[in-house]
């Protein structure tokens, strides 16, 4: 059987081994056709693990672009350095095209370079050739026909300097396809024996190889490329190859046959039976519909299936139901009413279609008896209904007007939005007067009167409309926008009636939504003072939102503090500048703000943190948000300085002192309020300085330093005073 064509064909010469000396080039020639029915751009390269051979080819990497069915060659050159080592060099050469053929590459040919000796004798690759009468290429390819015999010539030269013998082999096609007919050997005539399995050429002889090729009848339209391989048996290593292009021509046989299957019906639908046989040489897709052959389309068709894929030599069966539309068509008495219709075909590659197509025939049958005798009453009824209508239009007094629709033009309002009423009322010509009248949270508000005693008024043009004697008022503008519960009252005064006619409806409009906080979380709950706090939060309802305050509340056993305003942000339905970093656009009326600070009062303790949002819109407030506890704590008591003449108590608490020597003595604390103790001096403020002459009952200088939250601190000088002994003046004795 014949393989189809592979997407990209390609050709190496020579087909495994480049033989060249050192010093020397040597070219490889690649081959590439792109059989495919795509272009594509198409990669050949030599595979980088030959990291030595890639040195020796400037040009590793070639890439070229071919259309469908298009060829070329590529030139690969390797420059041998004179102090390349003679050898056998291993290489791959792939062909790749990942974008257009993923599937199909890359393609590997492994080969080697082979680097000979300067003493050894080149081994010529061009011994023989051979060519093809007639000659086939990508865009000259042999026309062919399918059931048809055909025959090539392949010429064979024997270049070489002793008797060789040739065979040629197909290797695409099966072996029924084709038959290779090899001429008596020339020998023969010198009396030698000699088969005729293969073709014996003499030095510098040609000869000729007949190939025939045996088409199959459904041998499928498009483009083959089987490849000649023809083998010498003193060079069996040296094999050529080239490809016969060869162009089916297509073959468009298409069989549709219409079978009827119920043809004559009265209220089920007609059966048909279609069946499409492909005797052509190309796969066919096509949709199957059915029309009318009349100008009419009394009837509907349905195709089951409505497309069919036909490959070569297959049959499709397609079920066709014809639905009799337009019943008043459907005649009463005689054979019934035909209705016929052809079948459409339509190729969706726009292939040719049969001319013609098979037409069917359906048989409407005519109505039963009984359907004519009720037909025959409702003419009596008819007639009877028209003496009717002329009593009832020159007789019949004028109706009354009858207010069929009073209702608002929405189901629900929202404070802002206005309501609009719409109303329909019949026979428009007996209206006198309309009177809409409203009432809010039981407040009743003027009447509006309207006058229809010479028509349509001029305020109600833009509202409502009169057709066909019917008044019909959409969105009349009633004014109610704000919230509550509203009542209108529509009464309609008529020219005849003495009572007028009167309906109600009550509508209400809700507040609009108040804005609330849904959720609100601090960074920390522990802060030293004169660190920010650190607030997140999230609002609902960020339309409504005029002003946001931080409220801040400390917590006290000994009093009760009032709530104070710590921040106050203006939105007015905009995010202030102040916040534009920290809070994102609100997103379905949700307002997110992320580590906000805010500066606390001076003062330590426990504050209880809320935010209050603001609607200058209303009246009603919207609630504070929970509140979130934070501890404020105070400066945490520290001596920073304490020394005596300069010497810190840290570092020398330990001085000897004299009696009667002056000492300057500086101290500083820091807390809040903190209450400092300089002993034996007593009380002394937060900072300062002292100056003393020592004393023999000096012995320890204390400073204390405590907080009314309990924290305290101390730092001391021991001192050793040292007194001087009294003088005694030296007493000499002598004897």
């Amino acid at each position: 059987m014949l393989n189809l064509i592979t997407p990209l064909k390609v050709i190496l010469n020579p087909p495994t081994h480049l033989e060249v000396f050192p010093g020397e080039s040597v070219t490889l020639d690649i081959s590439l056709i792109n059989q495919g029915d795509q272009g594509a751009v198409i990669d050949v390269f030599v595979d980088p693990i030959a990291q030595t051979l890639l040195s020796w080819c400037p040009e590793a990497r070639k890439r070229v672009a071919l259309d469908s069915q298009e060829a070329c060659e590529v030139n690969l050159l390797f420059e041998i350095p004179s102090n390349a080592l003679p050898g056998s060099y291993p290489y791959t050469i792939v062909i790749d095209a990942p974008e257009h053929y993923p599937e199909e590459t890359p393609i590997y040919y492994p080969a080697r370079l082979e680097i000979l000796v300067k003493e050894q004798a080149v081994i010529k690759s061009q011994k023989f050739t051979f060519s093809l009468n007639p000659a086939t290429s990508p865009v000259q390819p042999l026309q062919v026909q399918p059931n048809q015999h055909q025959t090539l010539s392949v010429i064979v030269n024997n270049h070489s300097s002793r008797v060789d013998r040739f065979w040629l082999h197909c290797l695409d096609l099966d072996k029924t396809w084709f038959k290779i007919r090899y001429p008596y050997n020339e020998l023969s005539e010198l009396g030698i024996v000699s088969s005729t399995d293969g073709l014996e050429l003499n030095p510098g002889g040609q000869g000729e190889i007949i190939i025939e090729f045996y088409y199959p009848i459904n041998m499928p339209v498009g483009h083959y490329s089987p490849t000649l391989q023809l083998v010498s048996n003193n060079a069996p290593e040296q094999v050529f190859l080239d490809l016969v292009y060869l162009e089916v021509s297509p073959k468009y046989h298409l069989s549709v046959e219409l079978e009827t299957i119920l043809g004559k019906v009265a209220n089920s639908p007609g059966q048909y039976r279609l069946t499409l046989t492909n005797n052509g040489n190309s796969i066919r897709e096509l949709a199957v519909s059915a029309s009318s052959r009349d100008k009419t389309e009394s009837c509907h068709y349905s195709c089951n299936p409505s497309s069919v894929n036909l490959l070569i030599g297959e049959t499709a069966t397609i079920n066709l139901n014809v639905y009799p539309k337009q019943k008043w068509r459907r005649p009463f008495f005689g054979y019934g009413l035909e209705l016929p219709f052809q079948v459409n075909l339509q190729d969706l590659q726009a292939l040719p279609i049969p001319e013609n197509l098979p037409m069917g025939l359906l048989v409407w049958k005519a109505r039963p008896i009984w359907q004519f005798i009720l037909l025959l009453l409702a003419g009596i009824g008819a007639l009877s209904g028209l003496g009717f209508l002329i009593w009832f239009m020159f007789f019949k007094p004028a109706p009354a007007s009858v207010l069929s629709e009073f209702r608002p033009d929405s189901t629900s309002y929202t404070e802002g939005g206005r309501v609009r009423l719409n109303w329909t009322i019949s026979n428009a010509d007996q209206l006198n007067q309309l009177v809409i009248s409203s009432t809010k949270d039981q407040t009743a508000s003027n009447p509006q009167v309207y006058d229809f005693s010479q028509g349509l008024p001029k305020e109600l043009n833009r509202y409502c409309q009169i057709r066909e004697r019917n008044l019909t008022c959409t969105n009349v503008d009633t004014g109610a926008r704000l919230a509550g519960k509203y009542t209108f009252q529509l009464q309609a005064k008529t020219k005849s009636a003495q009572k007028p006619i009167e309906q109600k409806l009550d509508v209400v409009i809700q507040p609009k939504p108040l804005p609330q906080v849904e959720n609100i979380v601090v960074q920390k709950s522990q802060l030293q003072k004169g660190k920010p706090l650190t607030l997140s939060w999230k609002i609902n309802n960020f339309s409504q939102l005029d002003q946001l305050q931080v409220i801040g509340q400390l917590k006290d056993d000994k009093q009760e503090n009032k709530p104070t305003v710590l921040k106050t942000y203006n939105f007015q339905k905009q995010i202030p500048p102040e916040l534009a970093k920290q809070c994102q656009p609100p997103v379905n009326e949700i307002l997110s703000c992320s580590n906000v600070n805010i500066e606390l009062p001076a003062k330590p303790g426990n504050y209880a943190i809320s935010l209050q949002p603001v609607y200058n819109g209303s009246q009603k407030q919207s609630p504070p948000s929970k509140t979130v506890q934070v501890q404020l704590k105070p400066t945490p008591i520290q001596i920073t300085e304490f020394t005596l003449n300069n010497q810190s108590s840290e570092a020398n608490p330990s001085i000897f002192l004299k009696v009667g020597q002056v000492v300057t003595l500086k101290w500083r604390v820091q807390g809040d309020g903190v209450k400092v103790k300089l002993e034996p001096f007593g009380d002394v403020p937060a900072s300062g300085s002292k100056t003393f002459k020592v004393t023999t009952n000096l012995s320890q200088i204390t400073l204390t330093a405590e907080t009314e939250q309990g924290q305290s601190a101390k730092r001391a000088f021991l001192l050793q005073v040292d007194t001087p002994k009294p003088f005694q003046p030296q007493t000499n004795y002598s004897n």
